[in-house]
């Protein structure tokens, strides 16, 4: 597998230069083209076209063009603010590029997606085929790679003292890390473990090794850590927690932080009242520092302050409220970087509407 993944590093690491023996032009080819064009053509935008988007969303009518309804809403989705990049944690299944076309279905500027399955420790060697389609969708829709953030398999604990469990944790680190070069994207995000029966300084001690020998073996990739809701013997719960671990991680610009709501609002850290995300932002810059913010999860959450469970609720409708959504995508300190939803969804509300909901907060202050 190992030689798989660096034979596909070699052909479309980084969408630089062309695909070996594939004599395709790079997708950042395809992308720069692409964004000339977008440009020239999203310079007015009517009133009518963004209705019409809502309309289309909302039910299983057809544009009025002829076009199918998901190439209407492939168009409809450049309607955006500048600078917000959400969407949704997405499916490989069918092919690793079927998560592009699921996220443009959605209305998505950003996704998140697993690169394995998440019931095994090995997997199969990634497709070079499958990759280099995976990049050419990406460009085809304008994705940036810094708006892509895979998810690390939650079989992980690269804070285990059991050390099976550490080695192939560690070992699966390197092999995520591979993954994501051989597909041009450039950061990963994951649970930075759990003590289990040792100690919180030993298992932060345990994730930075893990991380230093994964970034020795592997080239650019950025490991995004993930803030934790402090259930159980979990470490990440706290800002100083993170920053421990950053501390202890050799290459400080290939490490940073995934901020995800529901965790820190169950870890005790309080965005719901206005003025709520300001207050927790100025925090973490002051014990972690902003330049190691990478991305944010955005999810409600069923549990009430402090609860520690790591229970999602879609936006709006559990502890959190809208009002800490609205100040979110309004705060420019969180400009151009993605934005994912890992809510559950229900009838009516799942990701698609999710994302309309929080792009229509864009602009939008809260009411006195």
């Amino acid at each position: 597998m190992g030689e798989t993944l660096a034979a596909i590093c070699l052909g479309a690491c980084s969408w630089q230069g062309r695909v070996v023996g594939q004599g395709l032009r790079s997708p950042a080819h395809f992308l720069r083209k692409n964004m000339a064009s977008r440009r020239k053509g999203q310079k007015k935008k009517t009133t009518e076209e963004i209705t019409e988007t809502k309309e289309l969303q909302h039910s299983g009518a057809e544009p009025s063009d002829g076009s199918s309804r998901d190439e209407e809403m492939s168009r409809k989705r450049k309607i955006k603010p500048k600078k917000k990049y959400i969407g949704a944690h997405v499916s490989m299944s069918g092919g690793i590029w079927k998560a592009v076309e699921s996220s443009v279905a959605m209305g998505g500027h950003a996704f998140a997606l697993f690169l394995g399955s998440q019931r095994s420790w090995t997997r199969p060697a990634l497709d070079t085929a499958a990759a280099v389609k995976f990049q050419e969708a990406c460009a085809q829709h304008g994705f940036d790679p810094m708006h892509i953030l895979p998810h690390g398999s939650y079989l992980m604990n690269c804070g285990s003292p059991k050390e099976d469990v550490f080695s192939k944790s560690q070992a699966m680190l390197v092999d995520e890390l591979s993954r994501c070069s051989a597909l041009g994207l450039s950061q990963f995000n994951f649970h930075p473990g759990a003590s289990i029966d040792s100690t919180p300084e030993n298992c932060m001690e345990k994730i930075a090794q893990a991380i230093n020998h994964a970034h020795q073996q592997t080239p650019a990739v950025i490991t995004v850590l993930e803030n934790m809701s402090g259930q159980g013997s979990t470490i990440g719960g706290q800002f100083s927690e993170l920053k421990s671990i950053i501390d202890r991680v050799r290459d400080k610009t290939r490490v940073g932080v995934c901020l995800d709501t529901c965790h820190a609002f169950a870890a005790g850290y309080d965005i719901s009242p206005p003025g709520g995300v300001k207050n927790i932002l100025d925090e973490f810059d002051r014990v972690v520092g902003l330049h190691y913010l990478r991305a944010i999860h955005l999810n409600d959450s069923k549990g009430k302050l402090g609860c520690h469970l790591d229970r999602h609720e879609d936006i709006g409708r559990g502890q959190i409220g809208i009002t800490a959504f609205r100040e979110i995508v309004n705060e420019p300190r969180l400009d151009n970087i993605p934005m994912i939803l890992e809510t559950p969804g229900r009838p009516g509300f799942e990701y698609a509407e999710q994302i309309e909901l929080l792009y229509s907060l864009c602009g939008k202050k809260a009411k006195n």
